[in-house]
């Protein structure tokens, strides 16, 4: 009788250490602590480090560009996601889903240029080591931040520079996903975000204005949007200069959206050409060219083309 009862003693510890073990923090919360998410939007400037309290969090990725008119492969930082290029994989953030989780209080951010491992030959508009902003965000235990790195290298309308946005998720109601927008065209003017979806049941798309006017470095408030209760639905989010049926970039973002969820529609790139100031580099509001090879531009960096368009992601 007590072997037998050692033995149901020893089977209840099991059981008792394997319920511990399989704890499961919902996803998109934090366990503790706040939540931290870098973005990379300013158009031209090299690839950037994010630090915490003086601690690097980001970390470094070996990427291919083109370095000295050859195709280069280099370990750096968050690279800025200039649409239909090969580092778009990227999406110029991190993490690439969901947040870090660092420490709450008095949160130092800070922004900078990375030094890529081997030093680019190609002139950038940058120096590694930059710093491109710094900040002191008052952070709770369970709060979420998106930190944008914005603005043009060596403009005063525009200057390089950091900005944080406290991440408010309205409670979700069933039937609903959704959706803000971050308006980071340096040198574009106002714009509205419309989006178009066909519901399902629906005999003809719905085409929505979901903002107006809305200004350079805006980050707007999450609002919802309808979508179908048993499978995603596809909305596709196009930028127009605001009052007008002229869209700004060609690019649009077609995303699946999910009842529940919280989405991000990011306006990046260049609305018009920049002349960087002090350099002899003009950043485009166009992709890089690949034919002829015969023209110069088909080899410059990619960093020195920017167009306007949209790309997304989700924050939980």
């Amino acid at each position: 009788m007590k072997k037998l009862s050692y033995i149901f003693l020893g089977m209840m510890l099991i059981v008792a250490a394997g319920c511990k073990k399989s704890t499961i923090t919902q996803f998109g919360d934090a366990a503790s602590g706040t939540q931290i998410k870098i973005l990379h939007t300013a158009p031209g400037t090299p690839a950037i480090d994010g630090y915490v309290n003086g601690t690097k969090i980001t970390p470094v990725a070996s990427v291919s560009v083109t370095d000295n008119a050859l195709a280069t492969s280099i370990t750096t930082g968050i690279i800025y996601n200039y649409l239909g290029s090969a580092a778009a994989s990227y999406q110029g953030q991190f993490p690439a889903v969901n947040y870090s989780v660092v420490p709450s209080g008095n949160t130092a951010i800070k922004i900078q240029t990375s030094t890529p491992a081997p030093v680019l030959v190609s002139p950038q508009t940058s120096a590694p080591g930059t710093v491109l902003g710094t900040v002191t965000q008052n952070t709770v235990t369970g709060s979420a931040y998106s930190v944008f790195a914005i603005g043009l290298p060596g403009s005063t309308t525009a200057p390089l520079t950091v900005k944080v946005v406290e991440d408010k998720f309205p409670n979700a109601d069933a039937g609903k996903a959704y959706v803000r927008f971050a308006y980071m065209v340096p040198n574009g003017g106002a714009v509205d975000i419309a989006s178009t979806t066909t519901l399902s049941g629906a005999t003809a798309p719905t085409v929505t204005t979901l903002a107006s006017g809305i200004a350079y470095s805006t980050v707007t408030d999450f609002v919802a949007v309808p979508v179908n209760a048993i499978q995603l639905t596809n909305y596709t989010f196009q930028m127009y200069l605001t009052g007008t049926t002229t869209k700004l970039g060609t690019a649009s973002a077609t995303v699946s959206l999910a009842p529940g969820r919280y989405y991000t529609i990011i306006g990046r790139g260049l609305a018009a050409d920049y002349p960087v100031p002090g350099t002899s580099i003009t950043l485009k509001a166009s992709t890089r060219p690949t034919l002829p090879l015969t023209d110069p531009a088909t080899k410059y960096p990619e960093i020195y083309f920017n167009p306007a368009g949209l790309t997304s992601y989700v924050n939980k």
